[in-house]
């Protein structure tokens, strides 16, 4: 099991930025071409994020990459840029079924990896995913963990953030219940 106390998530369209993030002593750093990168910047996302896979050393800390969502239309050219790097895994947002982890998990596979050489990490900020949590949870043997996304939930649920977070509780603690039920 990999001790991942945080992931610091950098913008894939900022070549700076990833150079700095090297130098830290951190778990993982994960490139984003999500959230992180506005739709007009997705292309250099991908490239600066290939490149520095391939030519950066990350020292200790692993490499992830989080994909645009699965039905974005951007996701099949988001992993075909960057599985020929060999990213550490793969950061599914908004994970909402089994399916949708088949789906990355075969194209990996398709890229010519086998066996743990590139993992899944999946987000679960949606409503459907907190309901289908048991599914997702047991998606496959590439699945290494399950994020929290407590703000995409509260927004899609119309909560509102308070600081007790009451109103995320019930899913943060389904996710922590079932990653731990299966081994993640």
């Amino acid at each position: 099991m990999i001790s991942r106390r945080a992931l610091l998530y950098i913008p894939g369209n900022d070549a700076r930025k990833i150079a700095k993030a090297t130098t830290l002593d951190v778990d993982c750093i994960c490139l984003d071409m999500e959230d992180g990168v506005a739709v007009n910047r997705k292309l250099e996302a991908r490239q600066s994020i290939a490149q520095a896979l391939v030519e950066q050393d990350f020292g200790r800390a692993e490499r992830l990459v989080r994909i645009n969502r699965i039905g974005s239309g951007l996701e099949v050219d988001d992993l075909a840029a960057v599985l020929p790097a060999r990213p550490d895994g793969i950061v599914i947002p908004k994970v909402e079924n089994a399916a949708q982890v088949a789906w990355v998990s075969e194209q990996i596979t398709a890229a010519g990896t086998s066996g743990d050489e590139i993992g899944v990490i999946c987000m679960v900020e949606t409503a459907r995913g907190i309901v289908n949590l048991a599914e997702i949870a047991a998606a496959g043997p590439r699945l290494q963990a399950l994020i929290f996304g407590a703000e995409d939930l509260a927004g899609e649920l119309g909560a509102v953030r308070t600081p007790a977070a009451w109103e995320v509780f019930y899913a943060r603690s389904a996710i922590v219940t079932h990653a731990a039920a299966f081994g993640l």
